[in-house]
C-alpha cells in the first residue's frame, strides 16, 4: 500500500516540525510500533497547537535504524493519517541519537 504521494502543491503558510523522536519524557518505548505511534502523536500534537490538521501534511522525512520497521511504518501511517499520501522521504540509518530510538520523524504541513 502506498503511503505517499510523488509531489505536493500548496499555496498556503507552512508549518515546519523539527525531527520527532520517541521519547515522552524518561520513557523510551523499546517496541518499534510504540515508538511510531509515540513519534506521530507528537506530531499530531504540534499539528494542533498550531490551529491545523494533520490531514494537511505535505512532506514527511522518516528516519529508520532497520529496513524491517517498514511494515509497522506503514500500517501505523495509514492508521493515524488515512487517506492523506504526503510526499515522503524514507531513509535507512545506521543509528539516531539515542541508540534507543529507532525512528524519527519531521514533517511540513500546510496551514490552511
Amino acid at each position: 500500500m502506498t503511503i505517499y504521494s510523488n509531489s505536493i502543491i500548496t499555496d498556503s503558510p507552512l508549518l515546519i516540525i523539527s525531527g520527532q523522536t520517541p521519547q515522552k519524557d524518561d520513557y523510551i518505548p523499546e517496541d518499534i510500533t510504540e515508538q511510531i505511534e509515540l513519534v506521530v502523536e507528537k506530531i499530531n500534537a504540534i499539528i494542533l497547537e498550531n490551529h491545523t490538521l494533520s490531514k494537511n501534511i505535505v512532506k514527511m522525512n522518516v528516519y529508520l535504524t532497520n529496513a524491517d520497521f517498514l511494515g509497522p511504518l506503514s500500517n501505523v501511517l495509514s492508521n493515524f493519517y488515512g487517506d492523506n499520501k504526503p510526499a515522503m522521504t524514507l531513509v535507512i540509518v545506521a543509528g539516531l541519537i539515542h541508540p534507543k530510538f529507532k525512528v524519527e520523524i519531521d514533517s511540513i504541513v500546510a496551514i490552511k
